[in-house]
């Protein structure tokens, strides 16, 4: 049996219920502005969803790029922890959003009460929020460029 680790981007508006069901943490993306792009990456190990991060952004125009973007989920299902998945995911969104603005940004939210996903943002060579001067950020940042 195959276990190596797949990625499927799902667009805006078409997340699967399934995916709901599997991640309900995914439910507050109902009540994001319309004027916004959310696309979701999802890793599959054997065919199943192990893991989900969704991105934020400005709608494009005509594939101009976008000031920044924002990582406001980043989840592992709690089976598949402690296995890389997260930081291959990282990856791999990093990869995507370069496609689509110059820096990324990872919401609060996102990170506050998790130290694996502190260490992770560190390791992956994020600012911290207040390290880069600005007094009221919220947001961990990267440069993609």
């Amino acid at each position: 049996m195959d276990s190596a680790i797949s990625f499927t981007l799902i667009p805006s508006g078409t997340m699967p219920d399934s995916l709901q069901r599997r991640f309900p943490s995914l439910a507050k993306l109902n009540d994001l502005e319309s004027s916004q792009e959310i696309p979701m990456l999802v890793a599959e190990k054997d065919g199943k969803p192990v893991a989900v991060a969704v991105l934020q952004h400005e709608k494009r125009h005509n594939g101009i790029m976008v000031e920044d973007a924002t990582l406001t989920l980043l989840e592992v299902d709690q089976a598949s922890r402690l296995q890389g998945i997260g930081k291959n995911l990282l990856n791999a969104l990093e990869a995507y959003a370069a496609t689509v603005t110059c820096e990324l940004k990872v919401d609060c939210g996102a990170v506050i009460g998790r130290k694996p996903m502190q260490a992770l943002l560190t390791n992956s060579g994020y600012e911290p929020p207040f390290a880069c001067g600005e007094t009221k950020t919220t947001t961990w940042k990267k440069s993609l460029v």
